[in-house]
């Protein structure tokens, strides 16, 4: 008879092993590793079981470890089996873990058996909590400490009847199993700590998910990967550009983790930064690209392969036309006012960092309230589904909210819930944007002759244009602007030079544009020159100035709010009175 009670129990312990194998750590989640282990040990091994973790290791930090952990540094992560409904449950705290003259014990790593859990826990705790901790008066507890890397993680507890004999083997096996656990726990916590650190500097290289600008109103949502995959590479932008036009991107960088993250932050800043010369999309691309085989050359041996994929367009609400450029990346979708989503046509460009294919652009003209919905690859096909039916429900989703009136952040937050359920394996990034146009009465534009007798008249006209449009608490600054730009394209340009306004909700743009392809630049005037002055004095005057080239020379910009008060207004005349010197001249 014990020949056949120890074959049982030798089955019992292989099969307990085999499934613990096969169940502990298969997840990258701390309170499902610690369910698991628990789903082992019951019934098997005891009518009910639990674990209890720090708290920090729920967190992904380094649990304490180097003694008892204090009072209430504890949670309950897993329960399984028949306990009372007054013992303290999955995510609730439990009293301490310190037990004692067997802390010790625990420490070192050994398994405690406490045969009167009830009488032990009271003596220590007093009896509430050994009514929130203990299943009945006659429980035996089995402890084993949850070890990895030398640190004390927590302790699974194995509660049996103490009717029930303690078999010779319930010790052995419950160690093993903890021993499996620890490693498992702190493989969840690792990973839980390095996810927590990738989704945050992910968030922190991202921008605002909504903006309201005169070219388009934008909404935009970042969702991590979920159910132990790694943080993707996923970026939205809105970038605003010169005479209120906006660059629109959405890309992925290869691989996940930190890597990835970090080749985004890289890739996104150049993009800013190429995007603000005012570079056409196949140019920007072009440039881009360059960075990222350089990036690639500059990797370790044997590491992840660096690179992107992206689409990128500038919209300009002057002229409503919409240009896009793809790398390798998925296409936008666009729904005209009262229309159905479309795919836009785009030619194909090879992903950033590949190179040996130039980069090409589509042109659009869009209608005003035009929706262009830009989406990373959680929205397409996952592994059930038949082809194409994952852009099928982004198609379904949007234009569902879209005639229902739904705010473009709403629409955003439903399309992901509706589409890419939470826990999906990939990142989700999704980036509306409702297009405007500036209307033709506000925006004018003069040609002029580049000679110094044409300023005064160019100087008369803007003038007669801000008192039409009712903006004289910019008119100082922009006959300053406009006299200085103007004088600049005179002395530097050729035979012609333009003149454009543009008005917005809260902007105005003043432009001159000249033949010439000469870079401007600030310098420090001495007090004795009697020029240089001129770009710095429409720097003080404008919040923000520029210079973008173009086939037929170069236009210098300049931008003025123009949602001030009156205070406001005094101090910025009386800033651009002070900006004069006494001893500066117009052109004109």
């Amino acid at each position: 008879m014990g020949t056949q009670d120890e074959v049982e129990r030798l089955r019992l312990r292989v099969r307990l092993m085999d499934e613990a194998a096969a169940r502990i750590g298969a997840d990258l989640d701390v309170r499902r590793t610690a369910q698991d282990i628990v789903d082992v040990l019951v019934p098997a091994l005891g009518r009910a079981a639990t674990v209890d973790l720090y708290v920090a290791v729920s967190k992904g930090e380094d649990a304490e470890g180097v003694a008892p952990p204090p009072q209430g540094a504890v949670e309950r992560f897993a329960v399984r089996g028949h306990l009372p409904e007054r013992m303290v449950t999955a995510g609730n705290r439990v009293p301490s873990l310190a037990i004692g003259a067997h802390d010790a014990a625990l420490m070192a790593g050994n398994v405690v058996v406490i045969e009167d859990a009830w009488t032990f826990i009271t003596s220590r705790h007093g009896v509430e909590s050994a009514w929130r901790m203990v299943p009945d008066r006659v429980s035996r507890a089995i402890i084993a400490p949850l070890f990895a890397r030398g640190r004390l993680l927590g302790v699974v507890t194995a509660w049996q009847n103490r009717t029930r004999g303690l078999r010779s083997d319930d010790v052995e096996i419950l160690h093993e199993i903890a021993l499996r656990g620890g490693l498992a726990v702190d493989n969840a916590r690792r990973y839980a700590r390095e996810h927590a650190t990738a989704v945050g500097l992910q968030r922190l290289l991202l921008p605002r998910g909504t903006t309201d600008t005169d070219a388009a109103e934008t909404a935009a949502i970042y969702r991590p990967a979920g159910d132990g995959a790694g943080v993707g590479g996923e970026w939205f932008d809105v970038i605003p550009l010169s005479s209120t036009r906006i660059g629109l991107v959405v890309g992925e960088a290869f691989g996940r983790g930190l890597a990835a993250t970090a080749t985004m932050g890289r890739v996104r800043a150049a993009m800013l930064t190429l995007a603000h010369l005012d570079l056409e999309p196949d140019e920007l691309l072009t440039h881009v690209d360059d960075l990222v085989r350089r990036l690639g050359a500059e990797a370790e041996p044997g590491t992840d392969p660096v690179g992107a994929r992206c689409v990128y367009a500038v919209y300009d609400p002057v002229t409503s036309r919409c240009v896009l450029a793809d790398a390798g990346h998925h296409p936008p979708l666009l729904v005209a006012p009262g229309g159905e989503p479309a795919l836009v046509e785009l030619p194909p460009g090879p992903p950033l960092g590949v190179g040996g294919t130039p980069f090409e652009t589509a042109e659009l003209k869009l209608e005003p309230a035009s929706v262009l919905v830009f989406h990373g690859s959680g929205f397409l096909d996952r592994q059930e589904d038949p082809a194409g039916a994952g852009l099928r429900r982004l198609r379904r989703s949007i234009a569902r909210r879209l005639r229902a009136g739904t705010s473009l952040a709403d629409t955003c937050r439903d399309v992901v819930n509706d589409t890419a359920p939470e826990g999906d394996s990939r990142d989700v990034v999704l980036l509306c944007a409702r297009t405007r146009s500036i209307s033709p009465a506000d925006t004018v534009r003069w040609v002029f002759p580049a000679r110094a007798e044409a300023v005064p008249e160019l100087r008369r006209l803007v003038m007669g244009q801000l008192a039409e449009w009712q903006l004289d608490e910019v008119a100082f600054a922009t006959e300053l602007v406009i006299s200085e730009l103007a004088g600049n394209a005179v002395r530097y340009g050729g035979e012609s030079m333009t003149a454009r306004l543009i008005r917005g909700k809260d902007l105005l743009v003043c432009e001159v544009g000249d033949g010439s392809s000469t870079q401007p630049r600030i310098r420090r005037a001495r007090s004795t020159d009697e020029g240089g002055r001129g770009l710095f004095l429409v720097s003080q005057v404008s919040e923000r100035w520029g210079c973008r080239f173009g086939p037929d020379g170069k236009t210098i910009w300049a931008e003025q709010r123009l949602d001030r008060g009156p205070e406001t207004r005094r101090d910025a005349d009386r800033q651009a009175d002070d900006a004069v010197p006494p001893s500066a001249n117009r052109t004109g």
